[in-house]
Parts: C-alpha cells; sequence; structure tokens
C-alpha cells in the first residue's frame, strides 16, 4: 500500500479522506485536477473494546506512512451511531445540551463535535472519544472531522434541486444504515441506525416512511453495501413503487476502478463543499420536523 501511495506527485493537490470507527479505518486519496487514478484502502481492526481501538487506529496510521502524505487537505468521517440532527447553529453549547438530553455521557469520555449543514438548516452534533479526537489533531493539524452523514446530506440535497419532498436516500455501511429524506427546505429525517441483518434495514426504511406519511411513489436511493442493498431492494419494492441504486457520481468514473470499492460517502466528499462559516443566519424557517427525530432517538435508547 506505502508504495502505491508514495508515488503521488504534488501531494498538495490531493485530498485525503478518511472514514474511522472502532472496527475500521478506510482511507481515500483523491485529486480533482490530477490524472491519476483514486487511491482507496481499508483495514479491519481487530475484534477489540472500544478503549482499544484508539490504540489500533493509531497503529494502523502510523504503519502506513502513505497516509501522513502531505495532502492539500484532510477530513475524517467518525462512524458513530451517537449523532443527533438538530436546526443549524454554531453554538456548541447548546448543542451539546440538546446532545446531553438524548445521549447521556458513556464510561468513556467524549467531546461532542458540530457538523454544519447550513444550506439544510441543520447539523449533525455528534460524538467522538476526546483521545481519539487528540490523536488525530495531533497527527493531523489542519484534519476536519465530520459524521458520515454529513456528506450525504450535502450530495443528495444538491442532486435534487428541485421537486425534493418524499425522496430518500439509504445507505448501507457494514451494521451502520443511514436514512435521509428530503423536504423542500429542510430535511425530513436523517438519523443512523444499528442493523444486524437485512431485515433490520427494511424495518427502519418503511418505519421512517410510514411515520412521515410518504406516499408509494416517493421514490428511494440505495448506495452502500453491494450485497445489503441486493437483499434489501426486492423486499422494499413489495411497498415502495420506485426503489433504485442511488447513481454513482459520473465525474468519479475517472477516478479508476478504485473508486467503485471506496464506501459511498468518502466517494461523494470530494464533490461537495464542507461548511466552514459560522455567519450563517438562524431566521431562516425552523427544522421542525428535526426536532421529532428527537423522541424517535430517545424511543431508541430505551
Amino acid at each position: 500500500m506505502y508504495k502505491y501511495w508514495s508515488d503521488i506527485q504534488q501531494p498538495q493537490m490531493w485530498q485525503l479522506i478518511m472514514e474511522a470507527g472502532t472496527e475500521r479505518l478506510a482511507a481515500m486519496a483523491f485529486s480533482p485536477s490530477d490524472r491519476q487514478p483514486m487511491r482507496f484502502h481499508e483495514w479491519e481492526f481487530p475484534a477489540a473494546s472500544a478503549c482499544e481501538g484508539i490504540q489500533a487506529l493509531e497503529n494502523t496510521i502510523y504503519d502506513h506512512p502513505g497516509l501522513l502524505t502531505d495532502f492539500g487537505k484532510v477530513t475524517l468521517l467518525y462512524d458513530t451511531l451517537r449523532m443527533v440532527p438538530i436546526p443549524d447553529t454554531d453554538n456548541e453549547a447548546d448543542a451539546g445540551e440538546i446532545f446531553r438530553s438524548i445521549y447521556p455521557p458513556c464510561l468513556r469520555q467524549g467531546k461532542i463535535l458540530l457538523s454544519r449543514i447550513p444550506e439544510m438548516g441543520m447539523a449533525l452534533c455528534f460524538e467522538i472519544p476526546a483521545d481519539t479526537e487528540n490523536f488525530l489533531r495531533r497527527t493531523f493539524p489542519c484534519i476536519t472531522i465530520d459524521h458520515p452523514v454529513a456528506p450525504l446530506c450535502r450530495y443528495f440535497r444538491a442532486k435534487h434541486p428541485l421537486r425534493r419532498r418524499g425522496k430518500t436516500l439509504v445507505n448501507i455501511r457494514g451494521k451502520r444504515l443511514d436514512i435521509i429524506t428530503l423536504g423542500e427546505h429542510t430535511p425530513l429525517a436523517v438519523s443512523s441506525h444499528f442493523i444486524a441483518d437485512p431485515m433490520d434495514a427494511v424495518y427502519y426504511i418503511l418505519a421512517s416512511r410510514q411515520g412521515l406519511e410518504l406516499r408509494d411513489s416517493d421514490e428511494i436511493m440505495i448506495a452502500g453495501d453491494r450485497t445489503l442493498r441486493a437483499a434489501v431492494t426486492p423486499i422494499l419494492r413489495r411497498y415502495v413503487r420506485y426503489v433504485m441504486p442511488a447513481l454513482f457520481p459520473s465525474v468519479m468514473y475517472r477516478a479508476g476502478k478504485e473508486s467503485l470499492a471506496a464506501p459511498f460517502e468518502l466517494v461523494v466528499s470530494p464533490l461537495i463543499n464542507t461548511a466552514r462559516s459560522s455567519s450563517h443566519s438562524l431566521t431562516q424557517p425552523p427544522v421542525t420536523t428535526i426536532k421529532d427525530t428527537y423522541a424517535s432517538h430517545e424511543n431508541n435508547q430505551r
């Protein structure tokens, strides 16, 4: 892997996008201007407790110096189900209070972060272990840490500028299921769930649609693991008229066959701009539908 990544010319023109959790690390290097193919690799961590996960992450990164190349931009998506969508804000204290009202502190000290998505009038509030965040910021001084659902939201909304209400993107990534349902201005629902098998995914998708009172003609687009997509799609088609694969971004085909192996949330990340400004107005239409998801998060914890 190191030799494969070490031939990158002008790494300042490349982006490194990673996705990490307690079980694995996936990494993708991509240049929007260089004609070289994308680099992608994924490492599974040995079965371990959450506390040992940080050690596995550190070892994996240090054992593969290609990840430490001087890239122009570094982003990490932290894979966690401890995530809450809230109305867009740059007030981390208020966001933290909302988060803690749903997810009390766990045994391992955590840091609450915000992924702002002002174009959708919301932010994703999520938790990362403090020692993991400290390690990442020491190792990659200019890193942006996001939740995996954030690039999915930005990309999905940009792909549907008109008549977007009711359109749903489903992303299946291992044992994590992401569901994003668009409204005209703000999303109707944004959630992540643990799934043990394909029928869990079917249940969460149909339950979400029933709660939102969507029509059977409101389409579902499915991204993520190919095997799980194939298992879920025919069952959903019994209840929903339009269920189809999420279209792979055509601009990424030139990145080479490696792009087809990468998780969908990594592939779409270079195609959207991450919100960095804190000057976004909070006077836009309220995200009332997002507030309704607080109750569902509380129910999931019971």
